[in-house]
């Protein structure tokens, strides 16, 4: 069995010994995890102080649940980008778009006042993010042959990326909160993922042919029926959010932030 990488010819430059793809893709997981916990890491601040720091001023119950049902919601989506790669799309078209999707989310969260704007940023990001979990790691393996013994090491690397975005976005954002606000905190998320949806726009045309296979393409007469049970699952998300939001605390909560500070201990 060959155990010949499946890339297309190159310069002979490589990513640490790795095809020069995995950089591509290395970098569009880095900065979409960066966004990810960036914008995560201010959210239910965000929902739960009081408008006159900025906030939304939801009840921290209600505001702690839909953090919750958001975040099983990104794990739930990844059926759905699966299901898109494998019917539809193929892997690569889904990441693209799922990129495309995620920094939109975050535009709105950054741009959009209220609960417009909080709903519209968490379908988008959760949808956008479910799609890009689901295929990245795919890509990675359309990189190699099997029985290639460079590809664990490769995906190490690919999680080194998750890692580090990890780490730093929520590190920042929190920065750009103290200084600036919560819309600046989540603007900078947006911009993390313009940067990592740029960077892979440039080089996707160099991933393999097996990155665009549609492995089971769903048949042409069932197109219409998903598409409907997909916007029907959009305006349910869209009707059923924004009424959960609508519970809201009379007052702002205790917790210090940058236009609660905290008390110093000669005031104590």
């Amino acid at each position: 069995m060959s155990t010949t990488p499946r890339i297309r010819p190159t310069d002979g430059r490589t990513f640490f010994g790795h095809p020069r793809t995995l950089a591509n893709l290395f970098g569009v997981e880095l900065w979409e995890r960066f966004s990810f916990y960036g914008m995560q890491a201010l959210l239910l601040y965000y929902m739960t102080y009081s408008l006159a720091d900025g906030g939304l001023g939801i009840g921290t119950t209600t505001a702690a649940g839909l953090v919750g049902a958001y975040g099983g919601g990104v794990y739930l989506s990844t059926i759905l980008g699966a299901w898109l790669a494998d019917r539809l799309l193929g892997s690569e078209r889904v990441l693209f778009l799922s990129a495309i999707v995620i920094m939109l989310g975050h535009i709105a969260l950054a741009a959009l006042p209220g609960v417009a704007g909080l709903t519209a940023g968490l379908v988008l990001v959760g949808l956008g993010s479910g799609g890009l979990k689901a295929n990245a790691s795919s890509l990675v393996g359309t990189l190699y042959a099997p029985g290639d013994t460079r590809r664990d090491a490769g995906f190490s690397i690919f999680y080194m990326g998750i890692n580090i975005g990890a780490l730093v976005g929520p590190l920042l954002t929190n920065l750009a909160w103290d200084a600036f606000g919560f819309h600046v905190g989540f603007g900078l998320a947006a911009v993390g993922m313009a940067v990592g949806l740029i960077q892979y726009a440039v080089s996707r045309k160099n991933l393999p042919a097996e990155a665009h296979v549609v492995e089971n393409p769903l048949p042409r007469g069932a197109h219409l029926r998903w598409a409907g049970i997909a916007v029907g699952a959009v305006v349910l998300l869209a009707v059923v959010l924004p009424r959960a939001c609508s519970v809201r605390r009379t007052s702002a909560p205790s917790w210090p932030g940058p236009r609660s500070p905290r008390p110093s201990p000669t005031s104590r």
